[in-house]
């Protein structure tokens, strides 16, 4: 495990990155290689939230290979290709605020995959703003990155209404 935490959310999004301090491009991520929730570009990858300001849970896996989705733990789950350019990747807040080194990945850059798990979106997205005190977040989510082969953006789990709202 590389992060297990609480991380603060604005917009409702955070990112994967090779910078301490990215902050990926809305439309390179969304137009060219979107699945719902997920928008990648290279090696950046934005990641949507249900709550748009607050303290969400998540944890990160870098994995040497596929360590299997969580489709009984949480209620969206989609995957698409991630290709980092750096050798180590960051768990970075709105904006490069602030940033969570993740540790170098297992196999270096080049092709991985990147699988995303939502759990509470919805009722992330009702509350919208969360409280910064000691309450435990709303919706969590779990990224698994291992490295894999090219292959098509995947669903494998969608049940919430925001998630299935960012798939159209």
């Amino acid at each position: 495990m590389a992060f297990d935490g609480h991380v603060w959310i604005h917009d409702g999004q955070l990112y994967l990155s090779g910078n301490p301090h990215g902050s990926p491009d809305w439309d390179r991520c969304f137009t060219a290689n979107p699945v719902g929730i997920v928008g990648v570009y290279g090696g950046e990858a934005i990641l949507l939230t249900g709550l748009h300001t607050g303290h969400v849970g998540v944890r990160v896996d870098l994995a040497g290979a596929d360590p299997g989705a969580q489709l009984e733990r949480y209620e969206d789950v989609v995957e698409i290709d991630f290709a980092p350019t750096e050798d180590e990747l960051h768990l970075v807040e709105w904006a490069g605020e602030d940033s969570h080194p993740l540790g170098p990945l297992p196999a270096g850059p080049g092709n991985h995959r990147l699988r995303y798990h939502a759990r509470g979106m919805d009722a992330g997205h009702d509350l919208d703003t969360a409280d910064d005190g000691d309450e435990e977040p709303v919706d969590e989510y779990l990224v698994q990155v291992w490295p894999a082969r090219p292959s098509m953006p995947a669903t494998l789990k969608l049940t919430s209404a925001y998630a299935r709202a960012c798939q159209s």
